[in-house]
Order: structure tokens, then sequence, then C-alpha cells
């Protein structure tokens, strides 16, 4: 069908101007118009109505996608306790010994020990008005332990366990009349109890320090040993006079009566101090003070300060120069008055706190500091002590086999930093040093080595909390192709940001620090961690504690919960910002301080033993937990001293080896010779023939050598 086309058409769109107008007040086109206009205040009510129930329902929503997701989450399991001691229901802290035999309970009036195994009370050491808050112990003998404790009024003591009882020893900071009160707010030991520190405050001149103590640790170990030996001979003469009974009735004579017990034994069963055996004096080693603050030089004069600047034999520390604090004052006054336009867009500067926190380590001798390390008896001791105060830039290390006088103690080495440090963390051995700080990095320094293993950042504007080493068991060691033996050791080194968020790297030879998230930063508040701790014996185990009181158990290099320990539905856990958790066995039990929810409402009765319990967990009974409980562990030594006996042996042992695979290459390689040296020969005619029939090609004679091509003639050098 033919189809017919106008020609010359062309199609005009309509005019913008001829389109009808849009009436607002049409309500066939905007159906709000429907209703009138409110008039005033009623208009503001309604919008107001509408935001929030706007808002409102974002929040139902939220609320509603968080179900859903927690519907889907997969959980992990809950499992409940295996005993619950009520009668330590008033405990305020716990602590495991080193070897896992025993967990020490801070009490109002005293300090208790209880079997991990029996769950029975071994001894206690009581005391009216002292409530221990604080309690820490180490391992000094075998089954002797060292218990530091501080109470609510800040007196630290120091106890000594063994042979099922407590002894006492002292009061660090022993109130004197007519003296000043001082406090302390912590107290730590060295790991096997040689040194100890302790940090002191004034509460009158709002004055800090650290003082570092010599502890007598093994004349205490003799000094005991003598006293049980005493004891048990006593005990068996005792049991010979009980034995021989009186034939007559007579009246009993000042030979034959039965004195009582001695005081010191009524006194030892109650846990007094009075009748303990006298034990050797600790000895103050030195005292620190925080450094000085970046003022200036205090001398009223340059000639004053030149002369308390010292020679210069420690550098980074600050403080060793010339600048007084007039001199800063003018130069900021000449800054603001060149720079007064732009002065308001600086940010301003903050208010620097006090230094009221201390944190120490004690270390063995090594390349940093070789104080001690070429003398055999100081091999295992502690040489060194590195510190470093809250908000500082500086790690300093002092030695503690030098002579110091009271608060003039010159460090040994100082490591000044950009950023402040908020985290430290030292390995079993004290071999390597890990020191995080607030803007996020990290560095791990090998003391033994005297070198830096590497600097990491995790993130920017994260701070580091908490830095832990973890055993070196659970990390691959990799042998280098060429040496048979070991010349350093991998470890992972575990940190915590203050986002919530959990990162692992692994710190080895050859190896760079990649920190690896185990756990996403946080979103919520009650989700932050307060407690992140490996379970000893099996560091493969994190146990975690979280903010809203859920107690977990993860997989450290997952980072997945693998189950969480509840409580009973009639408590929660004590002081979740601060819980009391201790782990004994070797990882084998798990000890939880829970509250009563009901404390407080019950009328009559002792409120005091219904305040809480302590709920003991039997983790090796946990099905999620089979197959780490059954997974070996070899004791790997993160120190590597590979001595040249020790190397020559590797090495002959690694031929010895290898033989018999040595006599199998040298048969092959007899009967590959003939072929090789065929071939060779092959080779040689072949090169031969090919000259032979090589063509001759004649060179003619040029007379001029200067003119040849190539010639030393051609350069301008050797030219007349």
């Amino acid at each position: 069908m033919p189809v017919y086309i106008r020609k010359n058409v062309n199609f005009t769109p309509p005019s913008i101007d001829n389109f009808p107008l849009e009436d607002d007040e049409d309500y066939i086109t905007d159906p709000d118009q429907l209703l009138d206009r409110l008039p005033q205040p009623y208009r503001m009510i309604d919008k107001v109505l509408s935001q929030w129930y706007d808002e409102v329902w974002q929040i139902i929503e939220k609320r509603e996608n968080e179900r859903l997701e927690e519907s889907r989450r997969i959980r992990a399991p809950q499992y409940e306790c295996s005993a619950q001691m009520e009668s330590q229901g008033r405990a305020c802290c716990v602590c495991d010994s080193v070897d896992g035999r025993y967990i020490f309970i801070g009490q109002p009036r005293g300090l208790s020990a209880v079997d991990v195994q029996t769950q029975e009370k071994v001894a206690s050491w009581e005391e009216e008005s002292v409530d221990i808050h604080y309690v820490k112990a180490y391992l000094i003998g075998v089954q002797v332990y060292l218990v530091v404790t501080i109470d609510d009024m800040g007196f630290a003591r120091l106890l000594i366990f063994g042979g099922d009882k407590f002894y006492f020893v002292k009061i660090l900071n022993e109130f004197q009349e007519g003296g000043t009160k001082l406090i302390i707010s912590k107290c730590e030991a060295s790991r096997n109890g040689d040194y100890l520190g302790a940090m002191f405050e004034n509460p009158e001149t709002a004055e800090v320090w650290l003082e570092v103590y010599k502890l007598p640790r093994d004349a205490w170990l003799n000094e005991l040993e003598s006293v049980l030996i005493k004891k048990e001979e006593k005990s068996e003469e005792d049991q010979g006079t009980d034995t021989q009974a009186p034939t007559d009735q007579e009246a009993p004579t000042p030979q034959n009566e039965v004195e009582p017990p001695p005081a010191a034994t009524q006194e030892e069963s109650t846990g007094g101090e009075k009748h303990t055996p006298k034990l050797s004096p600790t000895s103050v080693v030195m005292k620190l003070k925080p450094p000085p603050s970046m003022s200036g030089n205090p001398a009223s004069s340059i000639h004053s300060a030149c002369q308390k600047v010292d020679s210069g034999e420690v550098i980074g520390t600050g403080v060793n120069h010339i600048l007084t604090p007039n001199h800063k004052d003018m130069r900021k006054e000449v800054f603001a008055h060149l720079h007064d336009n732009l002065m308001e867009y600086l940010p301003k500067e903050e208010e620097a706190e006090p230094l009221e926190d201390v944190n120490f380590h004690f270390m063995t001798a090594g390349r940093l500091v070789p104080t001690g390390l070429e003398q055999q008896s100081q091999i295992g001791l502690p040489t060194t002590i590195a510190v470093w105060w809250k908000g500082s830039t500086h790690v300093v290390h002092y030695s503690l086999l030098k002579q110091h006088k009271d608060f003039d103690v010159k460090p040994d080495l100082v490591w000044p930093y950009l950023s402040p440090v908020t985290s430290s963390a030292i390995s079993d051995d004290t071999s390597l040093l890990a020191v995080g700080f607030e803007n996020g990095n990290i560095i791990i320094w090998d003391r033994y080595l005297g070198i830096q293993r590497g600097i990491v950042n995790i993130m920017d504007r994260v701070k580091i909390v908490q830095l832990t080493f973890l055993d070196p068991n659970i990390c691959p060691q990799n042998l280098d192709d060429y040496q048979p033996y070991r010349t350093k050791t991998s470890t992972y080194l575990l940190a915590l940001c203050d986002n919530g968020a959990l990162y692992i790297m692994m710190s080895g030879p050859g190896l760079e620090l990649d920190p690896i998230c185990i756990t996403p930063p946080v979103e919520s508040e009650d989700d932050i961690f307060t407690m992140v701790q490996p379970i000893p014996g099996m560091h493969d185990l994190l146990i975690t504690v979280l903010k809203s009181g859920k107690v977990q158990i993860r997989d450290t290099l997952q980072g997945t919960v693998l189950c969480e320990p509840v409580l009973p539905k009639s408590h929660e856990l004590m002081t979740p910002w601060d819980p009391v958790v201790a782990v004994g066995a070797m990882g084998q039990v798990l000890f939880l301080k829970g509250n009563n929810k009901d404390y407080g409402e019950e009328e009559g009765g002792d409120q005091s033993e219904s305040a809480g319990a302590l709920f003991m967990y039997q983790m090796k009974l946990f099905p999620t937990l089979d197959s780490y409980m059954s997974r070996k562990r070899d004791k790997v030594s993160q120190t590597v001293h590979a001595k040249i006996e020790n190397r020559i042996e590797a090495l002959m042992k690694e031929r010895i080896a290898q033989q018999g695979l040595r006599k199998h290459h040298m048969q092959e390689r007899w009967g590959n010779m003939k072929e090789e040296i065929w071939s060779i020969l092959q080779y040689k005619d072949m090169a031969e023939k090919k000259a032979d029939n090589r063509p001759e090609i004649h060179y003619k004679r040029v007379r001029n050598l200067s003119q040849t091509p190539g010639s030393m003639g051609w350069t301008p050098f050797f030219r007349n």
C-alpha cells in the first residue's frame, strides 16, 4: 500500500509561553492540598509531630534491622558453671599462681589461698580493717610464691606463701606517727621476684615517684626452709612426749605440765603479723621522679644554666639545654606578633595533664644496655628497668647494677619519640620489647641482639591501648635454607585499639609486620573490650570481657567466638569495666565473680553472704574447646643464642644425615661421566671442522695508520 508523505512540512513545537500555568491551589495536582492549611500555632504543632513521627519510625526500622541481623547471626554456645563457691562471695580480686596450683583471693579482712582442683581453702591471712583490692602472685621457688597486695587505703604488703601457710614480710608504705601518709597505687615485681617497683603518691603535695626495691629472694627461701625444718622437728618431739602418759595420779609438776602452744603458732593459724619468722629486709635500689616538663631551664642566668647542663653522655631527654623559660616566652610573643592574623586558625594548646601513672618492665641484659651481659652470675636475672610515664614521649632505661642516690639517677639509654607512649609489652624472656603510641604506630625492639625488628602503623588516629606477646609455640618457625639452626624466633603480637579493634601481627626473621584485623571496630559502646587476656598455657585461646558483661572465649588467630561462659540468671558479672576473672590449672578451670541481682532487697539475714559468689567453670568439658585442649604444644625458646659449638654440631649432623644421599649422587655422577666426556669430544671435533672450512680473509696494508678507522690516531688527544 503506497504511503504519501508531504514534502516541505516542518514540525513546530509549541511555545513555552503557551503552556498553562500551574495553580498552587489546585488540589487535584497536589493531594496534600486537599486539606486547608492550618493556622498558627497548630501548623507548628503539626510540623513537630510529623518530624517526631519520622524520627520514631527511623528508630523502629533500625531496631528491627538489628533484631533481624541478630536472629540471622550464628550464636556461640553458652555453658553454665560447674560449681559455685558461696564462701568466697565477698571476693574483691582474684589471681592465679604461675604454675596453676592455687588461686589467691583478696577479701575484706584478709587473703586466702584456694586449691584449684579441690576448690578447698588451703590457708588464709587475716587482718582487721584490711580490704584487699589488688593481688598478684610470683613464683620464687618450688611451690613458694611472693604475693603482692594493695588494700583500699593504699597500703602495699608483701607476703610469702609456702608450705600451705602465709608469711608476712613487710608493709612498703607503713605509716609512722608524725610522718606523712603515703599511698601506693601500683606495685609489680619481676618475673622471678628479684626486684619490685612501687609507685608512691603524696596526697598533701600531689607528688608521685617510683621506688625500685631489691628483694633477697634466695635468702627468703633459705630462711623459710630452716623454719619448716624446725617446725617438723618440734612436731616430732611433741608427738613423742604425748605418747608418754604419766603413771601416777600426782598433781602435774612444772616439768610434766603441758604448756600452751606458743604465740607464734596461734598467730599463724589466724594469719597474724607479730610472730612470723623474721625475714631479711628489702633494700631500695633507686627512686625515680617523673620527667620535667619542657618549660625550659629554670636557671636564673646563662652562667648558672651552663653549670646545670651535664656532659651530654645521655641524649634524648630534652632537658639538657640552656634555653630559659623567659627566652621561650619571648619567642612565643614574637611569633604571635608576626602571625597575628593567623593565630585564630591554630589549634588550641591543651593543658598538659599531670603524670600520675607509670609503667615499667624489668629486663635481663642485652646488646642495648650491656651492663651485666658478661657476668655469669647475672644470667637470667634482671639488670635493666625500662620506665615510661603516662603522657610522656620517652622510654628511659636504667641499670639496676649501679649505685644510685635518691632521685639522682642518670639513665643509661633514652628513646625519644614524636607521639606519646600509650602501651608497652615485653616477652616472657624479656628479649622482645614492643611500644605502642597514640598515633597508632607500634615499634618492636629485639633487645637481645640490639636491633629494631620493625615499625608498623595499625590505623591513623587510633590509640594503641594494650599490647601482648603470645607464646611462640603457636607461631610457625621457619628455618632458612642454608642454616640448619635457628637464628631468631617468630612470635605473634596482639594489639588492642581504643576503637575496640583487635589486630595480630607476626614478628620473625625476614618478615614484614603486616597487621591482620581479627576483630573489627565496634559500633556500640557495650561491645568495647574491658579485658583481653591469653589463657595461660594455651595462647591460641583468648578470654575477653565486654562492657555489657559478656564473657567470651575466642580463637586468637581468627578472632571467632568459640563459646560464652554464662552466670546464673540470678547473678551478673561484678564490675564489667574491671572484672574479677582468673584462670587456673594452666587453662583448665575458669573463675568468675558474680553479684546477686537482688542483693540489697532482702530483709534480714547476713547480706554479705548473699552479695555474690565465685563461680567455677571446667573448660576442659566445653565441647567447642576439645580440639584446643588436645593440641600438643612444644616449648619454644624466644631467645636464640647459637654458639660456635652448637653451630658446628648442627652442621655435622646435617652432613651425616645427608651421607646416604650424597653417595647416591656420586654414583649417579660417575654413571653420567662417560656420556658427558663423549659429548665434549664430539663438540671439539665439530669445532675443528668448522675452523678448517672457514675461508681466509686478506687485508690490504695501509701506509698511514692514522687514517685507518678505529685506530688511536683518530682521537683528538693523539694528534700532532
